[in-house]
């Protein structure tokens, strides 16, 4: 179980999709190849909603797909308060991520330290969307590439690319219950579910955890040969669904408040 919550860490904060998604290539047209104001009007969209949320906390539902390892499916507790505390919590595990999830939008905040571009319009899923690359600027940047696919009407992320220098590129899909998101910034449009894909390679677990992801019945190993995220071979899955508890209402604040007096 262990394991799986850090296989779960590197694809949260990488928030990356990489060229195996199953989308046709950006169409670069001359008026997105121009339109920097647009770019920038639609980071200023995801800023402006990521500025509204201060307080969450859901129950998290989390199966993976991990070439020869064994992870059952587990739930877990996620609490996020902002600007960069986040915990996610299992009844047999309690751990802090390496590295805070939303490092994203954290990154966002600060235009300076990147160019963003609009490359064209293209299509996720059954959805139009427009590409919107961002490219670093500072020296010695962790941060290499973003790519986000976006609603252009509202600026909601429907899938993710980005690759860092220490954490390689990881795909990302966002996946929402209602088709439209709320028009006020503090509605704080979230995922109902997210699913992350990564080069299997990429992931470097000790050998006790991957002990203990081998763990064990025969029922829990026939289980976990179905596969049933179906990651391309040399991939790994991990998809995790949210039933949000508390947003803005002070539950991370007194969770993490908690937690510091103990």
């Amino acid at each position: 179980m262990h394991g799986s919550f850090r296989l779960v860490f590197v694809g949260l904060v990488c928030l990356g999709w990489s060229g195996s998604m199953p989308l046709a290539h950006a169409q670069k047209s001359a008026s997105a190849a121009a339109g920097l104001n647009n770019a920038e009007a639609l980071v200023d969209r995801l800023v402006q909603r990521s500025l509204s949320l201060r307080d969450l906390a859901a129950e998290v539902q989390v199966q993976a797909d991990v070439p020869r390892v064994k992870i059952r499916p587990l739930s877990a507790t996620m609490h996020y308060l902002a600007p960069d505390r986040f915990h996610l919590q299992s009844p047999r595990l309690a751990l802090l991520p390496r590295q805070n999830p939303m490092e994203l939008f954290e990154f966002l905040k600060k235009p300076d330290g990147y160019r963003s571009m609009l490359m064209g319009e293209d299509q996720v899923g059954r959805q139009r969307a427009v590409l919107l690359t961002l490219l670093p600027t500072g020296t010695g940047q962790d941060w290499q590439l973003i790519r986000l696919w976006l609603q252009p009407s509202t600026a909601r992320i429907l899938q993710a690319e980005i690759t860092r220098r220490s954490l390689g590129t990881v795909q990302m899909q966002y996946f929402y219950r209602i088709a439209i998101p709320p028009a006020d910034p503090a509605g704080l449009d979230l995922p109902d579910s997210l699913l992350f894909e990564m080069d299997a390679s990429s992931l470097k677990l000790p050998k006790a955890l991957t002990a203990d992801l081998h763990r064990g019945s025969p029922k829990d190993g026939s289980k976990m040969a179905q596969r049933p995220l179906q990651a391309p071979d040399g991939k790994a899955r991990v998809a995790m669904g949210f039933r949000w508890i508390s947003k803005n209402q002070g539950a991370a604040a007194r969770f993490f408040k908690t937690q510091k007096a103990g």
